[in-house]
This record gives structure tokens, C-alpha cells and sequence, in this order.
């Protein structure tokens, strides 16, 4: 029972770990999570910070089922998905004005399904789910049992999409003090390195080939 108990704690922590260093890395998710903080504040970009809750369980599963090294191809496959993904929100952003940041036009902001394949076709999901997660979960149902395998992914969770929501909601206060043309400037600047995590997620892709 001590053994397992340690177990499970070794779990939170080792959870809690990845999961903040899955927020703070930076990529597609979090710029676009800073992207809806500064264009419609947090009302909105929750549903990015918690994006994680709805993607990652179908990659792990997938990762569990085949805790072994990806298909070349598959992770091509994600990785031209995901480029795809990202050149369509990198125009929305270059499409922005300074109407966009008006109450009276909310059907600017991106839908569900285009925050989740945001993050469903991040080929970095993938390889982190086979490389990481799918390992550890593996170590921990051996070790601790079920007990540790739901400690590690509860504190994942919890760590990802909190650290997420912690920088959607400084961001969507600080909106205030930049003007609104600058907020403009800033969503291209952001649609530039969205385009640039593109050609790297093309590059991903061919190289996989």
C-alpha cells in the first residue's frame, strides 16, 4: 500500500511537470490562445486554454494502444493537417481590424472545431503522447496500478489547462493598456509566426516522407 501510495505521488508530480511545460512551450496552441485573449479577452479564449481536455485523450488512447514509435507516415500525414490548420488561422489574422475588436462582430472568433484541429493535427501532440505520455502511463499502471495512471493524468490535466487559463487571463488584462490598432499589429505579428510554425510543420512532414 506505501509503494503504491508513492507511486501515485511520484505520478502527480511527474504529471504536474509535463503538464506545465506543455503550456509554457511555446507553438500554434498558445499563440492562438494569446491571439483570442488580446482579440476578445477570456470569454473567449477559455475554450483554447482548455482545448487539451478534448484533443490529448484521443492521442493518448491511439499513443497506449501503440506504445511504440510512430509511422513515418502517419506523423507526415499530421504534420501537412496541421499546416493546413494553421496557414487558414495565420489569414484570419492577417485579416484582422479594428472592427474585429468591437462587441458588435463575435462571429469573428474561431470556432470549436478550428481550435480543435489546431491542436489535433500539432504533430508535436502526437509525438509527445508516443515519446512521453504514453511511456509514463505504461511505467505507472505497472508500478502503482490504475490509481497511478489516473494521479499522473488528473495532475497533467489540471497543470496543462490551468497554466493555460493563468496566461489567457493576464493576457485578456493587459488588452487594456495597448491600443487598438496596435492590437492589430499584434494579431499579424502572431499570424507571421503561426505562418512560420506552418512551413516548420511542412517541413516535419516531408522529412517524415
Amino acid at each position: 500500500m506505501e509503494l503504491i501510495s508513492t507511486c501515485c505521488l511520484s505520478a502527480v508530480a511527474l504529471g504536474a511537470f509535463f503538464g506545465f511545460q506543455g503550456s509554457v512551450s511555446p507553438g500554434p496552441l498558445q499563440t492562438v490562445i494569446i491571439s483570442e485573449s488580446l482579440s476578445r479577452g477570456i470569454r473567449s479564449s477559455w475554450r483554447v486554454a482548455t482545448i487539451s481536455l478534448v484533443s490529448d485523450p484521443f492521442a493518448l488512447v491511439v499513443a497506449v494502444l501503440f506504445v511504440a514509435n510512430l509511422p513515418n507516415a502517419f506523423i507526415a500525414g499530421i504534420s501537412f493537417l496541421g499546416a493546413l490548420t494553421l496557414f487558414r488561422i495565420a489569414w484570419l489574422q492577417f485579416r484582422t481590424t479594428v472592427d474585429d475588436f468591437h462587441v458588435q462582430t463575435p462571429q469573428s472568433r474561431l470556432s470549436f472545431f478550428t481550435i480543435w484541429t489546431t491542436n489535433m493535427f500539432n504533430p508535436n501532440l502526437w509525438i509527445f503522447s508516443f515519446t512521453i505520455n504514453a511511456v509514463q502511463i505504461s511505467q505507472f499502471f505497472k508500478e502503482g496500478g490504475f490509481m497511478a495512471v489516473v494521479a499522473y493524468l488528473s495532475a497533467f490535466f489540471v497543470a496543462i489547462c490551468s497554466c493555460n487559463l493563468l496566461i489567457a487571463f493576464i493576457v485578456s488584462k493587459s488588452r487594456r493598456f495597448f491600443d487598438v490598432k496596435r492590437l492589430v499589429g499584434i494579431n499579424r505579428i502572431l499570424g507571421v509566426f503561426l505562418l512560420i510554425v506552418a512551413v516548420r510543420f511542412v517541413y516535419i512532414g516531408f522529412s517524415c516522407l
